[in-house]
């Protein structure tokens, strides 16, 4: 995760993607057929400006649920099959979202509260959207780190013991999650973040003409959406 922060290639204004995402989360229930790709397509560009592997890897994902989902079209096996496919369109429909949040929960939180704090935003609040971000990070972190504990042991999940492979993830996830927790309460110590006084950032944050462009496009699918009705 390291190496995907060092590889930004531009300088998006966390404050953008937070109203891509909720610009995007208005458009994802609105648009259909060509102003849904449109706006998909412009949330692959957003990531491509953060780390080109991640695009890869958000481009393979998206490609695998695709064509699962096709083969699932042509399997029956009653209210099963029915109930995978419709989660499997909702990721498809909410992947826009998932693209931008990707891309937020990859960038440095202190990158992430020094433009909560430039807007003025209040302390307390974006502490707790900080940290929730963090921990969606340290998450996948921790659930790599279980599965390769669990090849160690000779562990396997099995979709006929759902709830034992469940299990498998969640105890040990619970432990590792209250000990991040601790980590973050000694690192948010000390950084002094309850400070009232003035506070600076390493990076200069401002909006710059790759953050106008983002909004302005986004919100231009609205306009295309409204000319194909």
């Amino acid at each position: 995760m390291d190496k995907l922060r060092k590889s930004k290639a531009k300088n998006v204004n966390p404050i953008t993607l937070f109203l891509i995402i909720l610009i995007s989360s208005f458009l994802v229930f609105l648009v259909n057929g060509t102003s849904y790709y449109v706006l998909l397509g412009m949330s692959f560009v957003v990531v491509l400006t953060f780390s080109y592997l991640e695009l890869i890897k958000r481009g393979f994902i998206y490609l695998g649920l695709y064509l699962l989902l096709k083969i699932l079209a042509h399997i029956d096996l009653g209210m099963t099959t029915g109930a995978i496919i419709g989660l499997i369109a909702l990721v498809l429909k909410l992947y826009p979202i998932f693209n931008v949040g990707r891309v937020l929960i990859l960038t440095s939180p202190l990158k992430i509260m020094a433009a909560l704090r430039k807007i003025h935003f209040p302390n307390t609040i974006s502490i707790a959207l900080v940290t929730a971000l963090r921990y969606l990070g340290e998450l996948e972190l921790r659930i790599k780190e279980i599965r390769q504990g669990m090849k160690v042991r000779g562990l396997r999940l099995s979709l006929l013991h759902p709830v034992h492979s469940f299990e498998l993830y969640l105890i040990p996830l619970i432990y590792k999650c209250l000990h991040v927790s601790e980590t973050l309460t000694s690192s948010i110590i000390s950084r002094g973040i309850e400070y009232e006084g003035e506070k600076t950032s390493y990076n200069p944050i401002h909006f710059g003409i790759l953050d106008y462009t983002f909004i302005s496009a986004f919100l231009m699918v609205f306009v295309l959406w409204r000319l194909e009705r």
